[in-house]
């Protein structure tokens, strides 16, 4: 019964945390809120928060987002999507946002343990060095990590397309 209690206030507190988006403006009936600018900040600053900013840098990004959002109607209003033109250039975007998404989904699964750290530096100690002085090895192995991380990356996509060329007609004309 007590742990329900606490689960019960530990809810509704974190609740009260995550407050609703406030409406900063409408343009023809459709609210921009607070979440927006804190998109649009997020995008321009990464870290800014809306509520950090002070009150002619608020009322400028409220004006900016008013302006997207009147030349986003302008646009729908104007039928440029459902141009031929667009709707190719919207299909390969799509692609390639996939692809991207794929690649950092691949990237996130490499791992590179501090052995494998340890090994590289040891086996390259010439090439750290800063001046004549060897770097330690706590200073460059976040460095390292992410050479390595980059360099199984590499070798996986070298695979995954040599595997793909195999098993596919690919049919080079040049």
């Amino acid at each position: 019964m007590r742990f329900s209690h606490l689960l019960a206030s530990l809810v509704l507190t974190s609740s009260f945390a995550f407050a609703a988006p406030v409406t900063l403006a409408t343009v023809n009936g459709k609210a921009i809120t607070s979440t927006d600018a804190n998109a649009f900040l997020a995008k321009a600053i990464p870290g800014m928060s809306f509520d950090k900013l002070d009150p002619k840098m608020k009322r400028q990004v409220v004006d900016q987002l008013v302006n997207q959002s009147l030349i986003k109607n302008q646009v729908v209003q104007s039928g440029m999507q459902n141009t031929p033109a667009f709707k190719a250039q919207y299909a390969a975007i799509k692609d390639d946002l996939a692809v991207d998404m794929w690649m950092k989904q691949q990237m996130a699964k490499i791992t590179v343990s501090d052995k494998e750290t340890k090994a590289f530096y040891d086996a390259n100690g010439d090439k750290m060095k800063q001046g004549d002085k060897k770097l330690p090895y706590e200073k460059v192995q976040k460095e390292i990590a992410q050479f390595l991380k980059v360099e199984k990356f590499k070798a996986y996509m070298n695979k995954t397309t040599e595997s793909l060329r195999a098993s596919s007609k690919v049919e080079v004309k040049l």
